[in-house]
């Protein structure tokens, strides 16, 4: 056998709680810059080697799916159940990525175009002009309702306030005990944030459930995400059960709200402390005419490399784990069977031999380059990347245009905005304090 890749024997205790699921880019980068990339640590009580090195990419993601387990579902499972194709390998993530892939297609995506324009209309609207606000909780509103009603397939108005109110009470619930001691869910029972936790997973899928009844019982099931999951069928010819179905939109309601809301509120973040950057994007917004439609909006190329370069800063697919289930060759190293591997987009998108200058906010570098596949992941890669890659990239640009097109908006503090952890996902702290100067007709 090979050698194992270098590093220490153990993180110290500061940094392991600091580090939390997802180890923040300062740790990782000074054992990348002390012990080489790749480098292998004890993490969670187990050996993890972490990578950002591109060639290293290329060889996880071009390996047969075969070769690796999903590490860590148990403790993501409050968020996205057991059967989630987040957290299942094997033969059943590969039907279940074939069932869900098509409403994440183009065509699809047309289709949602209107709504997604209409719900960040509506949701800005609401926003009063000179009145402070938080970007963040709109961004939020808005990804929310676009899940419920895309995704969900939900138009009555009752229902979609009474699932907001479950969805968001689920997100409270997710306190940050839940995922790094999963152990003390069973020492809670009853009580505490587990308690609370599995009364909001159980009211959300009551109202999923009511949803499901409904269409089962309609003439057509729809053409939305959950129609298709209702009519898809295995290759035993087998249907999904109502615990699938649910354990999915759960988890496609995570990554498609939180993750989605924080990265737009992001991008305008920078808009705002880039006023070059911010008046290119509206100038080439406006340059498309008084009511462009959502697809020329999503075909905007400045504003492509803008979202491209807020999701190289803020991917919202961090360290994903995969397991190797037997020896994996690595630049050298051998990954022994059952220990994990961990490809870090924040290793990798501040290599400065790819990204010169890493820390600074700079679009163009997507218009002077084509990055490859293992030199880029903010969705992940492989057989393993993110099914709402196409969707989130897609749902980007269409809010930021729809919302740049009538509101001139100004930041309010000149201090930058540093990372705050919620649950499994990283925020701005202070969720970018904004106010909107003046709102166009």
């Amino acid at each position: 056998m090979n050698a194992l890749p270098p590093g220490p024997r153990w993180l110290r205790p500061l940094n392991f709680f600091q580090a939390g699921l997802t180890p923040p880019a300062p740790v990782l980068a000074r054992l990348a810059a002390r012990y080489g990339d790749p480098f292998r640590v004890s993490y969670f009580s187990r050996p993890v080697t972490f990578t950002g090195n591109p060639e290293a990419l290329r060889a996880i993601y071009t390996a047969s799916p075969d070769c690796f387990d999903v590490w860590g579902g148990g403790f993501i499972e409050p968020v996205f159940g057991a059967t989630s194709v987040v957290v299942i390998s094997g033969d059943r993530h590969r039907q279940d990525r074939n069932i869900l892939a098509p409403a994440f297609t183009g065509p699809a995506l047309r289709a949602d175009g209107e709504t997604m324009a209409a719900v960040a209309e509506e949701k800005m609207a609401q926003v009063d002009v000179g009145q402070p606000f938080r970007m963040l909780d709109v961004t939020q509103r808005i990804t929310l309702d676009i899940m419920i009603r895309v995704v969900f397939g939900m138009q009555d108005a009752a229902r979609i306030t009474r699932t907001r109110a479950a969805v968001l009470e689920l997100i409270e619930s997710l306190h940050v005990i839940l995922f790094l001691f999963p152990s003390a869910r069973r020492v809670l029972g009853g009580h505490g944030p587990w308690a609370r936790n599995q009364r909001a997973v159980d009211a959300l899928s009551a109202l999923l459930r009511e949803q499901m009844r409904e269409r089962r019982a309609s003439a057509a099931l729809g053409a939305d995400l959950l129609g298709r999951m209702l009519a898809a069928r295995y290759d035993d010819g087998a249907a999904m059960d109502d615990a699938q179905i649910l354990d999915q939109l759960r988890g496609l309601l995570f990554a498609g709200h939180e993750a989605t809301a924080t990265v737009l509120a992001w991008i305008f973040y920078w808009l705002a402390c880039e006023p070059a950057v911010g008046a290119r994007v509206a100038q080439e917004i406006a340059d498309l005419g008084p009511a462009p439609a959502p697809e020329a909006l999503a075909a905007l190329p400045y504003l492509e490399v803008v979202c491209k370069e807020c999701l190289r800063l803020y991917p919202p697919v961090v360290d994903p784990a995969r397991v190797a289930r037997a020896p994996f060759e690595l630049l050298g190293y051998t990954i022994p069977a059952g220990e994990v591997l961990r490809a870090s987009s924040a290793l990798l998108h501040s290599r400065p031999e790819l990204y010169p200058e890493p820390g600074r906010f700079r679009p163009e570098r997507f218009l002077e380059r084509k990055y490859s596949p293992f030199e880029y992941i903010p969705f992940g890669g492989g057989a393993r990347r993110c099914l709402g890659a196409a969707f989130a990239m897609y749902e980007l640009k269409v809010v930021v245009a729809t919302i740049l097109r009538r509101h001139s908006l100004r930041l309010l503090g000149t201090q930058p905005v540093a990372h705050a952890r919620r649950a499994l996902s990283l925020g701005p702290r202070g969720g970018i304090p904004m106010v909107v100067q003046r709102r166009r007709a």
